[in-house]
């Protein structure tokens, strides 16, 4: 689902939503729900924007939004098994022990900023903030051979970075 509005060429505005669903996931937690909004202003098309010639566009801008991340293997929600050979008699051999409760990673991007063109488009570029915040993530854990099986999958923790961003031309 998306909406998009566009006010006299002068404010932008988006918004959308999501519900994905991945079969690496139990059918309990299989579905994720992920969303965006986001708006612009294109300040230099404002009648009380003062008229300068050497500025062709002057844009402040803003978002957030979320994703999700299935990038995990199959069926890591469920124990599994494969046929090995013991000795010339066949055997069922333990494989991968499942988690039957992890989901979807979610990325959380907040963003804002300016994007400028100046000088007859000689001069172009933008400055923006970036946040992002994923939360239950998903990792690995190794646990020690003895117990019969590698690993397992889980959702842990969160992970935050942010910066700023210059960008010219």
């Amino acid at each position: 689902l998306r909406a998009q509005y566009d006010y006299m060429n002068r404010i932008f505005v988006s918004a959308s939503y999501r519900r994905d669903a991945s079969s690496r996931f139990h059918p309990d937690h299989r579905w994720g729900n992920f969303w965006s909004f986001g708006g612009g202003w294109l300040i230099n098309e404002e009648s009380w924007f003062p008229r300068a010639g050497w500025i062709d566009m002057l844009k402040v801008k803003a978002s957030i939004g979320s994703q999700g991340n299935d990038s995990i293997g199959n069926y890591l929600y469920t124990d599994t098994y494969y046929l090995s050979n013991n000795a010339g008699t066949p055997a069922i051999s333990f494989g991968v022990k499942g988690n039957e409760t992890i989901t979807w990673e979610t990325n959380t991007n907040f963003n804002a900023g300016v994007d400028f063109e100046f000088l007859r488009g000689r001069i172009t570029g933008g400055v923006e903030y970036f946040y992002r915040n994923t939360s239950d993530m998903l990792f690995w854990f190794t646990v020690p051979a003895s117990l019969g099986y590698g690993g397992y999958y889980d959702n842990i923790g969160d992970m935050r970075n942010h910066g700023v961003e210059l960008s010219t031309n």
